[in-house]
């Protein structure tokens, strides 16, 4: 079975990646010399192969079976010349590499300029499978309109870079009209001369069924519709891995069998892509791949194998959505299951939350809202925000039932302590934390009163479920654009002077909270509240330098942006979550300097140690600091 991954390729991935291209014998695989003979002698071998042919099948001393074949795979091999050269694997030097690779391909392919391929080659790289991805027109029809779409893909090409010129220089519209007027005149004389059986035999079929080989195998067969995602969902999964004699395939494919590593480091000459996946094996294969080919589902099975024992590894979990469900106005509730039946989740204490990966980069927390003796799933409810982070906004937009989501395991930083009596307060959204405390106290004969304030009627979250709650009696619901009494906090206090308190909801509310609290004169130790921000960033905050341990580079850290927002334009990512000191998330170790704590997830001790700190929000107390990553 396939799911949809949402944001499979999680911060760990990414290190992996970034960590393997560093290695030595991997770098040597991404290195591309000043001239690239391996491509050019290739071509230059294709040509006077494609001469030779045509003598000897001339003189009669060969079949037109077996030149059509023959010199089939030369044109093959001009088109993979063009298609190494968009990337400038040619040669280093960006002129000498268009240039010289024109000269070559001019006679087979003289419509399929450098730039014109280009043009039409990178947007699908930038867009494989999604809308804007050239090749997705050849997945539309029937199976006959497809299979003329692979013969003629050259020219719909050329099309597409004429229909998307704006979006190119004007030098790249006037080589594609150049070129496809060329190729229509050299169509036109060698269709109407007295030569045009041989014209046909020797340039005109060999170059259809070449184009049709490499669109078949390049494309078609690399990225089915039905199966591959958009990189931002799944990087691991725009392009299908073929599976079966792996080893002898990959020589006459040029390693093509894994085009996965062609699209994960593009500038990679296409004839290593099958070394670099036996370097890196251990890496691809613990990610959610598109197997096909012999014994797909097996792979299939071993991957998924391969991706649970690497998150149990990492503290993370794979899980699937099995429901989703609108519990109120711009309010879904997600139910997470493992993704294998037979398995369990692992436990969790009310009040405890889960970091949720929405796509590469972005991880958000969401409180657990079902009674912790559940361990068959997971629920979690998301409010929609229309001018927050966009968290909320994709997950609402994206994430479907049957999607497999990472998630990290339960920690909890709102734990409910043992007590006789026990006062909820919850405002809007904020009632999330407090239904698992309400299921752990129900369990537990705990004597507890839950009060829960919304702004109207349609924000009421989970109504639709209220009255079967077996703690319904103990809730009592406050609305505000509505008659009914609000809520007098400090008297709701009065009544429970030795209940412990646990508050959840926005800061307005819960300050409200806190200050009622101090006017009833409960002890600030009953008080307990969550919270979703930590320390304001100082507004007098100086610049400092930061290097992290093992590289050379230092970078300036000015007093308007974090360490985690510079290092991301850097292209260094470290895994966030709330962005505020909250979660953890981003914990890293300090080597050298001394840092200002922001946060209020490290205790007083490892803030005094000055091992670790939050690099989302704290900042440096030194002129210079020194991190590991």
């Amino acid at each position: 079975m396939t799911t949809a991954t949402k944001g499979h390729i999680n911060e760990a991935a990414i290190a992996d990646l970034t960590l393997l291209s560093q290695r030595p014998e991997f770098k040597k695989l991404l290195y591309v010399p000043q001239i690239n003979w391996v491509i050019a002698l290739s071509c230059i071998s294709a040509l006077i192969a494609w001469a030779g042919l045509s003598y000897f099948w001339l003189q009669g001393d060969i079949s037109a079976v077996w030149v059509t074949i023959l010199s089939t795979y030369t044109f093959f091999i001009f088109i993979l010349t063009v298609h190494e050269a968009s990337h400038l694997i040619m040669s280093r030097n960006s002129t000498f590499n268009d240039w010289f690779t024109n000269i070559l391909t001019f006679i087979p392919y003289p419509h399929m300029p450098i730039a014109v391929f280009r043009h039409q080659h990178l947007t699908h790289h930038r867009d494989t499978c999604g809308e804007e991805d050239p090749d997705e027109y050849l997945y539309h029809g029937n199976a006959l309109v497809r299979t003329f779409k692979v013969f003629t893909q050259d020219l719909y090409w050329n099309y597409w870079s004429f229909k998307n010129r704006k979006g190119t220089s004007n030098n790249t519209h006037l080589v594609n009209v150049i070129g496809f007027t060329s190729y229509m005149v050299i169509l036109a004389v060698g269709f109407s001369s007295s030569y045009w059986y041989e014209f046909t035999m020797l340039y005109f079929i060999p170059q259809r069924i070449g184009v049709a080989v490499a669109i078949y195998m390049f494309a078609y067969v690399q990225h089915p519709s039905d199966k591959c995602e958009v990189k931002e969902s799944s990087p691991f999964k725009t392009t299908s891995v073929i599976r079966g004699f792996d080893s002898a395939f990959a020589k006459v494919y040029f390693g093509q069998n894994r085009h996965l590593i062609h699209h994960l480091y593009p500038s990679m000459p296409i004839y290593r892509n099958w070394q670099a996946w036996q370097l890196g094996k251990d890496v691809f294969e613990r990610q959610e791949l598109v197997n096909i080919g012999i014994d797909a589902e097996s792979y299939t099975e071993k991957n998924a194998t391969k991706i649970t024992e690497y998150l149990t590894q990492q503290d993370k979990l794979a899980v699937t959505i099995t429901a989703i469900a609108t519990v109120a106005n711009g309010i879904k509730s997600y139910t997470l299951s493992p993704i294998n039946a037979d398995a369990k989740l692992p436990k969790f204490t009310p009040g405890a939350h889960i970091d949720v990966e929405i796509k590469p980069g972005l991880i958000r927390q969401y409180s657990l809202c079902n009674a912790p003796s559940n361990s068959d799933e997971y629920v979690i409810a998301v409010q929609k925000e229309e001018n927050g982070r966009g968290g909320s906004k994709q997950l609402h937009q994206q994430f479907s039932i049957g999607d497999t989501v990472i998630i990290s395991k339960p920690r909890n930083l709102f734990a409910l302590k043992p007590a006789n009596k026990v006062v909820l307060f919850a405002g809007g959204i904020g009632i999330t934390p407090m239904l698992s405390m309400a299921w752990q106290l129900h369990q537990s004969n705990t004597e507890f009163e839950f009060h829960y304030c919304v702004a109207t009627q349609s924000k009421w979250a989970f109504r639709d479920q209220w009255q079967q709650l077996p703690f319904a009696e103990s809730i009592k619901v406050y609305i505000d654009d509505e008659d009914s009494a609000n809520i007098d906090a400090e008297q709701v206090l009065l009544a429970n002077k030795q209940a412990d308190v646990y508050v959840c909801g926005p800061a307005g509310f819960m300050n409200y909270i806190e200050r009622s609290v101090e006017s009833a004169s409960l002890n600030s130790k009953q008080f307990n509240k969550e919270s979703f921000a930590g320390a304001t960033v100082d507004k007098h905050a100086k610049p400092f330098q930061l290097s992290i341990k093992g590289r050379d580079q230092v970078f300036d850290i000015p007093a308007d942006k974090s360490i985690v927002q510079v290092l991301k334009e850097h292209e260094i990512f470290i895994p966030v979550s709330c962005e505020n000191g909250v979660c953890g998330t981003c914990k890293c170790k300090v080597t050298q300097g001394e840092v200002d704590h922001k946060d209020i997830v490290l205790n007083d001790n490892e803030h005094q140690k000055q091992r670790l700190f939050t690099p989302c929000i704290t900042r440096a107390k030194s002129e210079y600091l020194e991190i590991s990553l």
